[in-house]
């Protein structure tokens, strides 16, 4: 019913979407504008042209429907050539790379989730009451909360981010061993990606919600959103489960063309599937379109008891 309920609210709220596209653009561009000072740096850097050639090589090649194998052979190519290039950057310039490494694991994944608290308020407004909040308006009655959030929640993620990325340098690592191995490999990593990703999703599942639905800051919301998942963490996992596993299947099929279009209806659909989850667990009635209203099972049995007693 998650899903169900979560794919619905997707297509009642799509609009939203476009506001996120437009966002996380945004976003990118403030961190490659950041970024652009180093750029003189890096190229001069013995490695660099190596490895400009190996993921321009990449690119090229990673279109609709791609072979994996081949992909994978190439990742661990462009591997080679960019622990030389960092291996080097580390030796010349320190700075610069804790600076890099600072706008890579930091400031762009708490941009990135700087406006999740907006989305959760006009979440929140449709589906409690039909009302609509401005995205832009959203973000600036937030702005306090949904800097603390997005700093907490960028800590808090960054051990899944690590955690993921050890696991492609592994499965990078094991190409060189060549053989059948080669064709196990992009099952490991889906696999992997399957469970970092679903886990990752329900843990933090409530914390959103509780901050929008509470009016609270970031650590109550927090703690809040944990109980609210305690309640029926197993049905959150298994919804997280289906959830990734249809995002990476398109991904797998597309290539990184359907990263432009997939990124936003992802983070959208990710946080009505919060905001549904918690409206659930603590049996709050919730609109899923201009005529259909859901009512929890404790909601209608209370319901039911009030009637019978207005009979009696």
């Amino acid at each position: 019913m998650m899903f169900k309920n979560s794919t619905k609210l997707l297509l009642a709220n799509f609009i939203t979407v476009w506001k996120l596209l437009a966002y996380k653009l945004v976003a990118l561009l403030i961190v490659f504008g950041l970024f652009l000072p180093v750029i003189p740096a890096i190229e001069g850097l013995e490695n660099f042209d190596l490895l400009s050639e190996s993921v321009m090589a990449f690119f090229s090649s990673y279109g609709f429907n791609p072979s994996y194998v081949n992909l994978l052979v190439s990742l661990n190519a462009i591997l080679q050539t960019l622990g030389s290039v960092i291996s080097e950057l580390m030796i010349t310039l320190p700075l610069l790379t804790i600076y890099i490494m600072f706008l890579l694991f930091i400031v762009l994944p708490f941009l990135w989730h700087f406006c999740d608290v907006a989305v959760g308020e006009t979440l929140y407004g449709y589906m409690a009451s039909q009302t609509k909040y401005g995205f832009v308006g959203s973000m600036i009655r937030k702005l306090g909360v949904s800097v603390s959030y997005s700093i907490l929640l960028t800590l808090a993620v960054l051990p899944f981010s690590l955690l993921a990325l050890g696991g492609v340098l592994l499965a990078l690592h094991l190409t060189t061993i060549g053989g059948m191995l080669l064709y196990i490999i992009p099952l490991f990593l889906f696999l992997y990606f399957l469970l970092i990703g679903s886990l990752r999703i329900a843990l933090f599942s409530g914390w959103m919600p509780a901050i929008v639905v509470y009016n609270c800051n970031a650590l109550t919301g927090f703690h809040k959103g944990m109980n609210a998942l305690s309640r029926r963490f197993y049905r959150v996992w298994s919804t997280s489960l289906i959830i990734v596993f249809i995002l990476l299947a398109i991904y797998m099929l597309f290539g990184w063309y359907a990263l432009i279009i997939i990124t936003p209806i992802a983070s959208l659909f990710i946080s009505i599937f919060n905001t549904v989850m918690f409206f659930g667990s603590r049996g709050m009635r919730f609109y899923v379109d201009m005529d259909t209203i859901i009512t929890p099972k404790k909601l209608e049995q209370t319901d039911k008891l009030h009637r019978l007693k207005f009979i009696v």
